[in-house]
């Protein structure tokens, strides 16, 4: 693509964009001026006296906050949430259908707000995250609180869009300080999120239902933040010769059904396997058959045909420094998600049975993520060789999540142990949301570029989710046939009550236990230990398989590139003077430039 680039020594944008377009006339034909072109004014204003950026970064922080609070909270607390409206199975869907709205959104919300502008989208998530908040605090059954969690997902797709939104507004050498200013703003929620929901449960008479009031109180807050303070370039800023009807009947919707259908039904499968229903059960063969080909299907018509829009640029994966960041950061994904599944399910096993004390025990991984993040976006541009600190974070992050396997049942090492993982981790996602603004060659694409790089981490999250539940579920039943029943039965326990006294032991129902023939307090005592060694042995395996995805990470990284050279000065999207921002904040007189790419 050609593009114009100018630079014009102004105080104020809209005079930049004149004395840019009149200068150009000098260098391109008139039949050049009236092709249709994408714009992007790049400045080198800061923005950060502007009462209308202040509120935008605030907003930015509530809706990271907003997003990760409407999922970890509940999260955490779904077999309480499952006690009071169910029992049921279904209940693993409130979770699933959060995973599946979220991955097969950031893309869509990526590509879209850089072609029709991002306000109207980041707005509408806001809205749609209170609205889905309201109903599932007042749910009845756990399908309305499934069908609430389709809304807080949706919403969450933007609202977890963060690193580009945030890094656009501000200088390229300020976006990983743009970053640790969002994490630290979202301590509260990001870190100690499960506290919260545990002491909910433990000390209001609403229970559970006090993470969604919360998180409606956040999410209509942001919405006034957004409504009032958030005023990027609109379409006529981000375009020229173009009407939103063009853009409309140019948008890729066979590449959307085929990216959305693909998506919706592998994540499905994977996320239904062994949990929901057998590997080689029809529901989940059919679902990751079907989706995988419209996803092979969705490459190729991405790839060969002649799109003006296509919803996924795919000459993006030719940039080989995008590409491995992408990897880089589907591990990180992938051991954060796994670590937040398994460990609180180690901490309520081995550890405690105590609601509260074991919502602060599940704080490791959520709090060692937070200060992983916080650390490796202080610490990314000081003293430059940011490539060979996410190698060192990668190393490091293998390295402890799989030691957690040696700690067996030692609370104190397995709590440290996953900590420093957890915190391994949120460094290397520090690096890698950063990295991933800067990498790209066209920064008009920071949408797409960021909306992919949270889908795909998703997938990998639901991937290795799966992977190692399957681990844990296989590797327990073989512990209980191989140890536990032979102990239980050398102690005297009847083989006759074998199988209703183990269905019993592992549900965790005491009063069932004792009611089964031939049960005395000294069988179930030692079944309880024994049952105890047997999760400590799947665990381990557990953590031990995390080594290997630990290993692709590390290669990965050593393909990530330096981008001291590209810590400039420039920012490529500046807030409109609109709402309050008509009324306070002086601008600096920079250099800024107009970037003109032919659509």
């Amino acid at each position: 693509m050609a593009a114009a680039i100018e630079q014009v020594p102004s105080s104020k944008e809209d005079a930049a964009i004149e004395h840019a377009s009149v200068s150009q006339v000098e260098e391109l034909s008139i039949d050049d001026l009236a092709k249709p072109e994408d714009i992007m004014i790049i400045t080198t204003e800061n923005p950060y006296g502007e009462i209308n950026f202040i509120g935008t970064y605030c907003a930015i922080a509530l809706s990271l906050m907003g997003a990760y609070g409407g999922w970890t909270m509940p999260a955490t607390s779904l077999s309480y949430i499952n006690a009071d409206l169910g029992p049921t199975q279904d209940i693993n869907w409130v979770a699933l259908v959060w995973t599946l709205c979220t991955g097969i959104g950031f893309t869509l919300v990526g590509r879209l707000s850089d072609i029709f502008g991002r306000r109207y989208f980041f707005i509408a998530s806001a809205v749609l995250a209170t609205v889905g908040c309201i109903v599932a605090s007042r749910a009845q059954t756990v399908n309305q609180l499934i069908g609430a969690n389709v809304l807080i997902g949706l919403a969450a797709a933007a609202q977890s869009s963060f690193n580009y939104v945030v890094s656009e507004l501000v200088p390229v050498r300020h976006r990983f300080y743009a970053l640790f200013g969002v994490y630290l703003l979202g301590i509260p929620i990001l870190a100690f999120g499960p506290i919260w929901s545990r002491l909910f449960i433990v000390h209001t008479a609403q229970s559970w239902r006090w993470d969604y009031y919360m998180m409606t109180i956040l999410n209509f807050v942001n919405v006034l933040l957004w409504t009032i303070f958030y005023h990027p370039p609109d379409f006529e800023h981000l375009h020229r010769n173009r009407s939103k009807l063009q853009e409309l009947k140019e948008i890729d919707y066979v590449g959307i059904f085929l990216f959305t259908a693909g998506m919706l039904l592998f994540i499905m499968g994977l996320s239904w396997g062994g949990v929901q229903y057998p590997w080689k059960s029809a529901h989940v063969l059919s679902t990751l058959v079907i989706g995988a080909v419209l996803v092979i299907a969705f490459v190729l018509y991405e790839v060969y045909m002649p799109l003006r829009r296509p919803i996924v640029p795919m000459h993006l994966f030719r940039n080989k420094d995008y590409s491995a960041l992408i990897v880089v950061t589907t591990v990180g994904g992938m051991m954060y998600f796994s670590i937040s599944a398994i460990y609180p399910q180690m901490v309520a096993v081995l550890f405690t049975n105590d609601i509260v004390y074991g919502g602060i025990l599940s704080c490791t991984v959520t709090a060692g993520t937070i200060a992983g993040q916080l650390i490796g976006t202080a610490t990314a541009v000081v003293g430059g060789r940011m490539k060979w600190k996410l190698v060192a974070s990668c190393v490091a992050m293998t390295a402890f999540n799989g030691g957690v396997a040696g700690a067996g049942e030692d609370k104190a090492i397995a709590t440290a142990l996953s900590c420093l993982g957890a915190c391994m981790v949120g460094i290397l996602e520090g690096y890698a949301c950063g990295l991933v603004t800067i990498v790209i060659d066209d920064q008009k694409e920071l949408g797409a570029a960021g909306g992919i790089f949270g889908s795909v981490r998703t997938i990998g999250a639901v991937v290795s989710t799966a992977i190692f539940t399957s681990i844990l579920n296989n590797k327990l039943s073989g512990h209980i046939s191989g140890d536990v029943v032979p102990t239980i039965v050398q102690a005297g326990l009847p083989v006759s009550s074998v199988e209703s006294f183990v269905g019993a032991l592992t549900a965790g129902n005491t009063d069932a236990m004792s009611k089964i023939p031939g049960v005395t307090p000294t069988i179930i005592a030692t079944a309880a230990t024994a049952l105890k060694d047997a999760y400590s042995k799947s665990f381990a395996m557990v953590f031990l398989a995390s080594i290997a995805f630990g290993g692709c990470a590390i290669i990965a990284a050593l393909f990530v590139p330096n981008v001291d050279d590209k810590m400039t000065h420039e920012v490529v999207r500046r807030l409109e003077a609109s709402g309050l921002g008509k009324f306070g904040g002086k601008r600096e007189k920079n250099a800024t430039s107009v970037t003109e790419t032919k659509a």
